[in-house]
């Protein structure tokens, strides 16, 4: 078997389709179910696809459950809202057939809210590998492979389809903002105050803004500087909960104490 393609999936019933269908020139499909509850798990099985099913909320061990199952030679990684152009398809099959490296980038073709932004920063992805050459992926959020050997590009472009509309990426920004929060907990960073609130917002504005300029890009640059403004936002607000001391369910809890006790008192 010279390719398995890789999917992670939870409740993309709506999306899991095209994935699936432009990844059928691979040998085989994998689809890893991160805790699926919608009707994307009986989709995949009349498409034939291998389920493996996982636990946890981390983005690497996902991917390395994926790989224990492969049986492949080599790998491709997708998520459910990128899909396979015809003509990377063809790349893909030409390079695993020929190979220099052990491993290949492929740049991403962004679609948010219906526009490509011209001025979206190429963000390559490493995904096309050996199975021999992988020795494991390493981060719950932003994760990236620990793999031997060289690593090569590919020209073609694969397709992401992101964020389709508000809420997709409102309730995306709001499941993992709690695990960004907590890896910058981990890292003991420094206590948040409103001053801090105030450069990181103003940092954010500043990248994507003025070094991306994706305000060139119309409305749909002006959404993605304005919520990469809010998402860092609910982020470091997260953190600040985490740091705060007491706990807000403290400083709640001890409230309603208070009150309960006053009226105790005048029972008395």
């Amino acid at each position: 078997m010279k390719l398995s393609v890789i999917i992670l999936v939870r409740n993309v019933a709506h999306e899991i389709i095209p994935a699936i269908k432009s990844s059928q020139f691979a040998d085989e499909i994998i689809v890893v179910n991160t805790g699926s509850t919608d009707s994307t798990l009986d989709i995949c099985r009349k498409f034939g696809t291998k389920i493996v099913h996982t636990t946890g909320d981390s983005f690497a061990k996902w991917r390395n459950d994926g790989a224990k199952t492969a049986k492949g030679e080599w790998l491709l990684y997708l998520d459910s809202d990128e899909r396979v152009p015809v003509k990377l398809a063809k790349e893909i099959i030409d390079t695993i057939n020929k190979p220099e490296h052990s491993a290949y980038t492929i740049s991403r073709y962004e679609i948010f809210l219906g526009k490509h932004l011209d001025h979206w920063p190429d963000p390559r992805v490493l995904r096309l590998m050996k199975r021999v050459a992988l020795k494991r992926w390493e981060g719950r959020l932003h994760e990236q492979p620990k793999l031997t050997g060289t690593t090569g590009k590919l020209k073609q472009q694969m397709v992401h389809l992101s964020h389709k509309n508000i809420d997709e990426k409102l309730s995306n920004t709001l499941e993992w903002s709690k695990t960004e929060a907590n890896l910058l907990l981990d890292a003991h960073h420094p206590p948040m105050a409103g001053w801090r609130f105030i450069r990181i917002i103003l940092t954010e504005f500043w990248s994507r803004a003025v070094k991306q300029r994706l305000w060139r890009d119309g409305t749909e640059g002006w959404v993605e500087i304005i919520y990469q403004m809010f998402s860092k936002f609910i982020t470091y607000e997260r953190l600040w909960e985490m740091q705060r001391k007491p706990t807000l369910k403290e400083t709640y809890d001890n409230i309603d104490k208070q009150i309960l006790a006053e009226w105790e008192e005048k029972k008395s």
